[in-house]
């Protein structure tokens, strides 16, 4: 079901979500569960954004090609060209 927007929960021309909770909700409730639930969020949002190789489409195909090259990166155009000296 999509997010509908409301006066206390909007989203801003980024995509971020803003949440708003007056002073007077807040004190109706135990602010630590609040402030709990809000760093599991974000303890699930850093998660995700940590990126692992596993199944990534490019890291497979750097492994298709075995080398005993070592300094690839500092001789590439020795190694492709030949040597011009």
């Amino acid at each position: 079901m999509p997010f509908r927007q409301t006066q206390m929960m909007r989203y801003d021309q980024q995509g971020d979500l803003h949440i708003t909770i007056p002073r007077g909700v807040l004190k109706k409730f135990e602010e630590s569960i609040l402030f709990q639930a809000l760093r599991d969020l974000q303890k699930d949002v850093a998660k995700k954004k940590q990126h692992t190789w596993e199944g990534d489409s490019v890291a497979r195909i750097i492994g298709i090609a075995c080398s005993e090259v070592s300094d690839g990166a500092v001789n590439h155009d020795v190694y492709l060209y030949g040597d011009r000296s």
